[in-house]
């Protein structure tokens, strides 16, 4: 006899058909979401019906049939190990592709051979003219026009050096924006995670699934991977002492033990990255507990009181004889004083009165700072905080800003309602964590060092933040490489024209040394003979009867003032005039002096602090007071043709010069900065930072593309396991639309059979 009761069937037969009916519609939610980004595939899990009593009358055959089919749950279909390797892929992705699309901005201002011109660049078309042109002078010693074909080239040049530095400026201040927008899509998706985990975890609690809101969070998980690479887990978090729900937690990845969450079940973080920020101590080490982890000015042991800053890390360090956490209390200042007599030197650390515990200021938590009378000072670990003067603030995200750190905080863990998450011990834990300068990698990584890499201009500083800022290259470091050009550029030339202790060479004088001082003869100065008086630029004659005598060797800087102002004046306007007659001394004489070539600023004639921003053309060659020096040895009798100077200015363009970091010390404070990184002529040195933007970008897009590749791979492995595949699911609405037929005919042909059991039997 069986175990299943005559209308026991009935029962089997209609489980069958629910059991058909509640496949079908799986099968056809799959089929409608089939487009829907980061749906999951659904499967209904059936379970068989049993009994887990015993029939009363126990059948020798032991025909134990079951009473039906059960739909158990409604799951998804993923592979958690999928999952993972694609988030890491797809971390990787973000990295490159943003570093990418960087160089490309970078080369859209420096890619000279991609500008497609026939001297392989526009600079590099603007070195030539200017060769070119001082080769031209070379040919017509001393040649006003010749010298103004020159100037105009040099004009060309460094208006070319000024836009690719503001060009470069545009792309730094889009990439920071950018930067800056990712920041706050990341805490986006943060917030979004964190209200998805309580949604499923209350539908948890009532016994739902909540696949759809799980389609969502994993939609956001995966967008989220490619900012920074994380960990995803997945735990039990208990709601009484009878049952738990599902937790999910998210880290970041390699972030030490314990790791940094960025979402903690129901509790999530914001990412920040302020405007300013308190200076970081590069030897900060959470592990000593009088290491501080801000620059201050008062962060002292030698001050008295002496200001230690304790971590959240001694929590678990600093306990009393008994294991329980220390705190002010006696134990707990015993237990801090035993740490500070380890210190080299040993520190003795002040009393704390009874008082002070009477008045229920003992800490709850984090270890609080005080006076030796016992009164709190501050609270650790708190840059905001005034104790001891504050920290010190320096640029970190600051539009414009040349010294932005870019440094990155996690805020504390709160729930929706902005309730901090508690340690073990109860306590509220409200430390702000600081992100080093590798902590994260992915998007946000590649933008930050694209913003703030200096290469072999970082600074002692970058490296000791980072071992390897000296190999990592950004728009910095184009920039600098771009100061650098151009400084050595404007020295090289400005060497040439002026004399070796960096005076320039007045106009037309015929020097000699008599007594030890460098005299001028008047009368090649302005002819003085015909001239007794001028009046000066700002409306004072001046009387030069006295120093009309030709001949007259005389110290300039011995003469009066107002007689050395009309003299220079005189020297300016006869030297310049056209209507005078060519070589007549002091009228129109064709050879000038020397003077600084290229400034900083095009109003004047300081060549101190060139960049490619601001290398100008000086205001005296700009103006025709300074020209192109042809010698540096000339006499104004006897060498008027002299061109060994343009000669040594046409070497220059391919003289080997060597580049060091510390050629730019007035910007960067470099490591290793007297050590050469590169010798060759301008044009070399050009072509040198197009060769290594191009490599960069060569190597980055071959890393691009394997990981993108990848990530492909991964992806569709993912969705042959938890995408919705149409030939699939219309095989399973066949094969369930005939077991929905065969329980209907089961109830059919049952019910016959009954019918013919009693009412047959009747009759």
């Amino acid at each position: 006899m069986a175990v299943i009761g005559t209308f026991g069937s009935f029962t089997a037969a209609r489980l069958g058909i629910y059991v058909s009916q509640a496949s079908l519609n799986v099968t056809g939610n799959n089929i409608s979401n089939i487009n829907t980004k980061g749906y999951t595939r659904q499967r209904a899990d059936l379970v068989s019906l049993h009994s887990a009593g015993s029939a009363r009358i126990a059948s020798s055959f032991n025909l134990d049939i079951g009473y039906g089919v059960l739909v158990d749950t409604v799951s998804q279909l993923r592979d958690p190990f999928l999952d993972i390797r694609y988030r890491d892929e797809q971390a990787s992705v973000g990295f490159y592709e943003a570093q990418l699309k960087g160089l490309q901005q970078i080369s859209n201002v420096l890619d000279e051979v991609g500008k497609g011109t026939e001297d392989f660049g526009v600079l590099e078309a603007y070195f030539n003219d200017f060769l070119k042109q001082l080769q031209n002078l070379n040919n017509r010693v001393n040649s006003q026009e010749y010298d103004t074909t020159v100037r105009s080239s040099a004009e060309s040049l460094v208006k070319l050096f000024n836009t690719y530095s503001k060009a470069l400026d545009r792309v730094k201040e889009n990439q920071l924006a950018d930067l800056k927008g990712d920041v706050k899509t990341v805490n986006t998706t943060l917030t979004k995670i964190r209200e998805l985990n309580v949604q499923i975890r209350n539908a948890g609690i009532y016994g739902e699934k909540a696949l759809e809101l799980r389609d969502q969070r994993n939609v956001l998980i995966d967008e989220l991977s490619s900012y920074m690479k994380i960990e995803v887990q997945y735990s039990m978090e208990p709601i009484d002492e009878f049952s738990s729900v599902e937790k999910l937690s998210i880290t970041l990845a390699d972030s030490g033990n314990p790791p940094i969450y960025l979402i903690n079940g129901i509790y999530g973080t914001q990412l920040s990255m302020p405007e300013t920020t308190a200076a970081r101590n590069p030897e900060y080490d959470p592990s000593l507990p009088t290491s501080n982890q801000y620059i201050s000015r008062y962060s002292d042991l030698k001050a008295t009181p002496p200001q230690i800053v304790y971590t959240t890390l001694e929590r678990e360090a600093m306990r009393d004889s008994t294991g329980a956490l220390a705190t002010n209390d006696a134990a707990g200042a015993a237990v801090l004083q035993g740490i500070a007599d380890k210190l080299d030197p040993p520190v003795t650390l002040p009393d704390i009165s009874a008082n002070y515990y009477d008045a229920g200021l003992t800490t709850t938590g984090k270890y609080l700072l005080y006076d030796a009378d016992g009164n709190v000072i501050g609270r650790t670990n708190d840059p905001d905080d005034n104790w001891g003067g504050g920290s010190t603030q320096v640029d970190n995200a600051v539009k414009g800003s040349d010294n932005n750190h870019l440094w990155m905080q996690l805020a504390p863990l709160v729930d929706e309602k902005g309730r901090y998450i508690q340690d073990e011990y109860g306590q509220d834990i409200t430390e702000v964590v600081d992100l080093g300068d590798n902590s994260l990698f992915g998007s946000l990584q590649a933008k930050r060092e694209l913003l703030t890499e200096e290469g072999e201009y970082a600074s002692e500083e970058d490296l000791r933040f980072d071992v390897d800022a000296n190999s990592k290259r950004g728009i910095p470091y184009y920039q600098r490489a771009l100061d650098s050009l151009a400084r050595k550029f404007a020295e090289s030339f400005n060497a040439a024209n002026t004399t070796d202790d960096g005076k320039p060479l007045l106009l037309g004088y015929e020097t000699e040394v008599k007594n030890g001082v460098e005299q001028y003869k008047t009368q090649d100065i302005c002819a003085l003979g015909t001239i007794t008086t001028h009046t000066t630029k700002d409306g004072k004659t001046v009387d030069l009867t006295n120093y009309q005598e030709q001949q007259k060797w005389v110290d300039l800087s011995s003469l009066p003032a107002d007689v050395q102002t009309a003299i220079k004046e005189l020297q300016e306007e006869h030297l310049s005039s056209s209507a005078d007659v060519e070589g007549a001394l002091g009228h129109g004489y064709p050879i000038t002096g020397g003077g600084i070539l290229f400034s900083n600023n095009g109003d004047t004639d300081d060549p101190k602090g060139i960049t490619a921003a601001n290398i100008s053309i000086s205001n005296s060659w700009a103006t025709g007071s300074v020209r192109l020096l042809s010698s540096k040895k000339y006499n104004i009798l006897e060498n008027t043709t002299a061109n060994d100077n343009i000669y040594h200015m046409i070497e220059l363009m391919t003289e080997q010069m060597e580049y060091k970091p510390d050629d730019i010390s007035d910007l960067v404070n470099a490591a290793n900065g007297d050590k050469s990184y590169f010798k060759g002529s301008f044009q070399q040195r050009l072509a040198d930072i197009n060769t290594i933007l191009g490599s960069a970008q060569e190597k980055t897009y071959i890393q691009y593309c394997s990981f993108e590749s990848t990530s492909l791979n991964l992806d569709n492995q993912r969705q042959s396991v938890s995408g919705v595949d149409l030939n699939e699911e219309a095989t399973n609405m066949m094969m369930f639309q005939k077991s929905y037929s065969a329980a209907c005919q089961l109830m059919t042909t049952l019910d016959s059979m009954l019918d013919k059991l009693i009412n047959g039997t009747i009759r």
